[in-house]
């Protein structure tokens, strides 16, 4: 009977309402926005059902905003009671009545995922751009949509910023480094160098068929350029492999290479693999376990040359309709030709992503324990240091600049370490422009 009673509440003026109500004890009038906060105050006390109850009753108003939020917020009620189809049903509602309801459709998206439809969350991912979306948005649709093996199969995320560093070759302020033998005076370029930086990010990928099998593959290069050019530090890197689905679990192994160049020479070469876990959690939350492992060359100390292996695991989670926070635990290790140069690190991280009406926040802290296997000749004693990473900034997504976005990042590095050639700080300003293709 409550059900049948709040659709007719919703559905009619408060004063038709009311003239129902008139001579009933137990009758009551309600406003839409009343009925909005009494399934807010069910939901928070536990009672989903209740709260579910009114907002299928407020699916019925005849104004079709309130019908769609009702929708939209029932399909959440859903979910948490674990009812994914009528959660889906709920936001195909919504949909039918407004197809340009961009976030819906990626909520949908999202569910359908969840429920192992993969096919079915492609083709609303594929509505939900071809409507249009912004583009940090899109940004974060593709790379989701890459693991769902999307039609979209190509895409080019392009950054560049400039601005001042303080420290661009990561180096100390000390003018002299004790050693074993006699203390050494430190070669200007070996000293903290501030200056002025321009960097250049690219990101590729694609995605082929081939048989049964889609293959992924990316491509990424990082280009920092300073004012003093030998300073100036270029990677490249691509890796391939197959994408497969294991029910709800993505499974990706991929080839890797790497190539860097440091002032203009070749600096470093790398070969390897990696393998990556996906598994969802929930409908707000996922896991991701990485292990990769790389043979790396370094031309001008062959003491480095060795295997570089890495264990990653990251936990990302939807903390509201705007908010994304991601927890990340590494470690890592080199196992280098030469003992002393073999290094064991752990580290952690927290990220989190506030999209706004007009901006996009973004903070970052990070910290990275590194020490050796053994000692340094020259130093008696192993590596051992501690480094703390701090950054933040906004995307602008309102102001747009021939499509780019304009960029405001700054970052801050605190390196602790017993030897000085590790010990430094560095704090930099990035301004520039973003644009996801």
């Amino acid at each position: 009977m409550i059900a049948i009673f709040l659709a007719a509440l919703a559905a009619q003026p408060a004063t038709a309402v009311q003239a129902q109500c008139d001579g009933a004890a137990d009758c009551v009038t309600a406003t839409p926005e009343q009925m909005f906060a009494l399934a807010d105050t069910l939901f928070e006390q536990g009672d989903k059902a209740g709260a579910a109850e009114i907002l299928e009753a407020l699916t019925q108003d005849k104004h079709p905003e309130l019908r769609a939020e009702a929708r939209f917020r029932l399909a959440a009620v859903r979910e948490q009671l674990g009812d994914l189809a009528g959660a889906a049903a709920a936001l195909r509602d919504l949909l039918a009545e407004r197809p340009e309801a961009n976030r819906a459709r990626l909520e949908l998206a999202r569910i359908l995922e969840s429920m192992g439809e993969t096919r079915s969350a492609r083709s609303e991912l594929e509505q939900a751009r071809a409507i249009g979306l912004p583009p940090e948005v899109e940004a974060n649709v593709r790379r989701y949509a890459s693991r769902l093996a999307s039609p979209r199969k190509r895409g080019l995320t392009l950054e560049l910023t400039a601005g001042p560093d303080s420290n661009i070759n990561r180096a100390t302020t000390s003018a002299f480094i004790d050693t074993i033998i006699a203390p050494f005076e430190l070669d200007a370029d070996a000293r903290r160098q501030p200056g002025f930086g321009t960097t250049g990010v690219a990101r590729f990928h694609s995605t082929d068929d081939i048989g049964p099998v889609a293959l992924l593959t990316r491509a990424n290069g990082l280009a920092n350029l300073y004012d003093k050019s030998r300073f100036n530090d270029v990677q490249l890197s691509a890796d391939t492999g197959p994408q497969l689905q294991l029910g709800k679990l993505s499974l990706r192994p991929s080839g890797i290479i790497e190539r860097r160049w440091f002032g203009g020479d070749l600096y470093a070469t790398g070969w390897g693999g990696d393998i990556a876990l996906l598994a969802p959690l929930s409908g707000r939350s996922q896991v991701e376990l990485r292990v990769s492992r790389v043979k790396q060359d370094i031309r001008p100390n062959r003491g480095q040359d060795g295997w570089r292996t890495a264990f990653d695991i990251a936990f990302t989670r939807v903390l509201g309709p705007r908010t994304t926070a991601q927890v990340a635990l590494r470690h890592g290790r080199l196992d280098a030709r030469f003992e002393p140069e073999s290094v064991r690190l752990w580290g952690g991280s927290l990220l989190l992503a506030y999209q706004g009406k007009s901006m996009t926040l973004f903070g970052e802290a990070a910290i990275a324990k590194s020490r050796g296997e053994a000692p340094l000749f020259l130093f008696g004693e192993r590596r051992r240091d501690t480094r703390i990473d701090l950054s933040g900034g906004a995307i602008f997504t309102k102001a747009k600049l021939g499509g780019f976005l304009p960029v405001v990042r700054i970052s801050h590095t605190d390196s602790k370490a017993d030897i000085v050639l590790w010990d430094y700080k560095r704090t930099r300003l990035d301004v520039g422009l973003t644009r996801s293709f």
